[in-house]
């Protein structure tokens, strides 16, 4: 990526850009449309004027071609040079394209390729006169009607168009100097507004920025809350109802025990049975609390902190789920990590995990937890039946996503229908 390219410029270098561009290149091109115009119109009025002096000054030579005497044409052609820039030279040519004539102009530069010709012409007037006899002595023959005109000579004018075309540029740069001023003063104009427009937008985007930090510490805060909540829960549990349910236990042996001294014997045993169920039903609610406690509160992450944890569990899921093989791989130092973001990690692997065992359908999952470049990353994936993107995500994907928003990571899911891919990466303070 180039300094130059469009996504260093500010936010103010942007809108103006956007604004003034548009404009800018329409001028330009309304520019470039005057300036073929003004080369069109000269060369039609080069091609008018060379043309009409062509025709005038031939008709002034018919008395110069008829008699030889040339001073006269010569003065008038003169006249027209000096008071026409644009002519580079008249030549009088005879009938037979015989050079009788030349004078040069006062144009200067290249002459135009093509030249603007017109015949000199001589008028004839025929008179009849006829015998006593009445025979055509004089006239026309025969009756035929006699020509009328005669082309004595030619008149070649050449021009060139650099007198007008110079006439033309001046005027051109007028254009250009205005659509210049006011480029200036729309660019201008631009600034004053961009700066308003720019302050305003900053505003509302440090607005935006602060209250998406505000949001993410309050997502901290409540998943901190939540976690001090199951673990005040996990030690209720634990420190109570485990040992409310072992002191049953222990009456229900006691129980069993003293239905021995009963009479008769077979109200002990009915009694002592009951005792037995009493204390098998204990123990099933007491284990059943000590896995609500890991749920709760993984005391694996206390004991084996985060590393230890995650291959612990990834080898109880692989161990309590027969149809998919789960593997898992831990690159880096976990040592020193923030509780608040270790049990987040956790509680992230252990969703996606509990997503593949529930919706998946796969047969192999893999667990990827590195650390590098001062940031986590997880990656998750399996070979199952993919994920179906929809408006809203299911509680536990919007629960992971809320655990990378409030630590300023990215979530991203990728699914092509054989399988799904979670990348989360964590940035660490």
């Amino acid at each position: 990526m180039t300094p130059l390219s469009w996504r260093h410029w500010s936010t103010r270098t942007r809108l103006l850009a956007i604004t003034l561009a548009p404009l800018v290149v329409l001028c330009l091109a309304l520019v470039w449309l005057s300036y073929l115009s003004r080369q069109d119109e000269v060369r039609a009025e080069l091609a008018e004027r060379g043309t009409l002096l062509a025709r005038v000054l031939a008709d002034s030579s018919e008395y110069a071609v008829v008699s030889g005497q040339y001073d006269e044409l010569r003065r008038s052609v003169r006249g027209v040079l000096q008071a026409d820039p644009a002519i580079v030279e008249v030549a009088l040519l005879d009938a037979q394209r015989r050079e009788l004539l030349r004078l040069a102009g006062q144009a200067r530069g290249q002459p135009e390729r093509r030249y603007y010709e017109a015949p000199v012409v001589k008028r004839l007037v025929w008179l009849n006169m006829r015998a006593q006899d009445g025979r055509v002595v004089f006239g026309a023959a025969n009756g035929a009607p006699p020509p009328a005109f005669e082309t004595v000579g030619y008149l070649r004018v050449r021009m060139s168009a650099d007198a007008l075309l110079a006439r033309q540029a001046a005027r051109f740069r007028l254009e250009l100097l205005a659509v210049t001023a006011g480029l200036l003063l729309c660019g201008a104009l631009a600034w004053r507004l961009s700066e308003g427009f720019d302050t305003s937008l900053q505003a509302s985007i440090a607005a935006l920025r602060e209250a998406d930090a505000e949001k993410r510490r309050l997502l901290r805060r409540l998943n901190t809350a939540v976690e001090e909540e199951r673990q005040s829960i996990a030690l209720e549990i634990h420190d109570e109802l485990n040992a409310a349910l072992i002191a049953a236990r222990l009456e229900s042996q006691r129980i069993a025990t003293l239905a021995a001294t009963v009479e008769p014997a077979d109200v002990a045993e009915d009694i002592a049975a009951r005792a037995r169920s009493i204390t098998q039903t204990t123990l099933g609610l007491y284990n059943s609390g000590r896995a609500l406690v890991r749920r709760l509160r993984p005391e694996v992450l206390d004991m084996l902190g985060l590393q230890g944890a995650i291959e612990e569990m990834v080898r109880q899921m692989d161990a309590s789920h027969a149809d998919c093989r789960f593997t898992c791989r831990v690159e880096g130092e976990f040592a020193g990590l923030e509780p608040e973001l270790a049990i987040s990690i956790y509680r992230i692997v252990q969703e996606a995990l509990s997503n593949v065992v529930k919706h998946a359908r796969a047969r192999h999952a893999a667990v990827l937890l590195a650390r590098r470049d001062g940031a986590v990353t997880i990656d998750v994936r399996d070979d199952g039946i993919g994920y179906a993107a929809t408006s809203t995500d299911g509680v536990g994907i919007a629960g992971m996503r809320e655990r990378v928003h409030a630590a300023s990571g990215s979530f991203t899911i990728d699914s092509d229908g054989g399988g799904t891919r979670i990348a989360i990466r964590l940035p660490l303070a």
